[in-house]
């Protein structure tokens, strides 16, 4: 009986398997354009990176597989960490394989140095170094995000200054009877520094992808999360779709900017002030017990 029941149960299996064979199902078309668009990004990043499979590291292909799962997995976090790469100008496989080089020296150093302690003679416990270790790995994790946040945060501020003088002089070349199109790329051009470059490029490039300026200004604003470009970028579509003054727009918003950093200039000087006046009543105080101090001891001795 029961292998009658193992027959027809392997029967069944297969007849159900050629029924699938025969009559596919539907293949899930939004899946699939899903996976063919991260393989074409894919090839595209490898194609930027410009290196041949062989010649890379072992970290980098680390990295590399690393950086392909996060994408797949976690979209939204590494979004936040591209942009920051990319407005540092790193790329994210070489920044990846420097934080798993420097996840293992903090994993591993500690061990190490126990080992060496432990060879001249000290005999430190091995059972201290695992959490050491993790510690030490987890500090130079930390120190290399908070690394790339600050050096992104500085960059996105330098750019957004650049942006306030940029549309400032965009708007004098304005009254001084220039349209906007002619204004964009000539004051880019003549303006120094990264930023002013960067505007250069995007406006530069423009018309050949058949945008406007402001749009490609707000592409490098998606690319580099920096919102005052994709404010920018809105303010200035609003403008042409409702018909109003693309001048007064941007008047306007270089008036907006301009006040901004006025308001962002003065809290750092009031937190500058209120760190000095805190100093001053710290070192006040530290003399005044030094003192008191001093006079105690002197008349205890007496």
């Amino acid at each position: 009986m029961i292998p009658m029941l193992i027959v027809s149960a392997v029967a069944g299996l297969g007849l159900v398997r050629l029924h699938r064979l025969a009559f596919p199902s539907a293949p899930p078309l939004v899946d699939q354009a899903a996976r063919w668009e991260r393989a074409r990004a894919r090839a595209g990043r490898r194609a930027l990176l410009d290196v041949a499979p062989e010649d890379q590291t072992w970290s980098k292909r680390a990295a590399e597989w690393f950086a392909e799962n996060l994408r797949t997995r976690r979209p939204d976090d590494m979004r936040t960490y591209e942009r920051d790469l990319a407005i540092t100008g790193q790329p994210m496989e070489e920044w990846l394989a420097r934080l798993l080089v420097w996840f293992l020296v903090g994993l591993l150093g500690p061990i190490a140095l126990i080992l060496v302690a432990n060879a001249i003679g000290l005999g430190i416990p091995m059972l201290v170094a695992p959490p050491l270790g993790i510690l030490g790995a987890v500090i130079a994790l930390i120190g290399e995000v908070k690394e790339l946040r600050d050096k992104a945060a500085q960059r996105r501020e330098e750019l957004c200054d650049a942006l306030s003088d940029f549309l400032d002089l965009v708007v004098m070349a304005m009254e001084g009877g220039r349209s906007h199109a002619d204004a964009l790329p000539d004051i880019a051009e003549i303006g120094g520094g990264w930023a002013f470059h960067t505007f250069y490029d995007a406006i530069d490039n423009a018309r050949p992808n058949g945008m406007t300026p402001w749009q490609a200004l707000g592409e490098v604003g998606d690319r580099y999360g920096v919102v005052e470009l994709l404010d920018l970028r809105a303010a200035l579509n609003l403008a042409q779709d409702q018909g109003t003054s693309i001048r007064n727009t941007l008047i306007e918003r270089a008036k907006s900017m301009r006040d901004a950093r006025l308001n962002e200039a003065q809290e750092r000087a009031n937190k500058s002030t209120d760190a000095m006046r805190n100093n001053l009543m710290v070192m006040a105080l530290v003399a005044a017990a030094y003192v008191i101090l001093a006079r105690v001891l002197f008349l205890s001795t007496a």
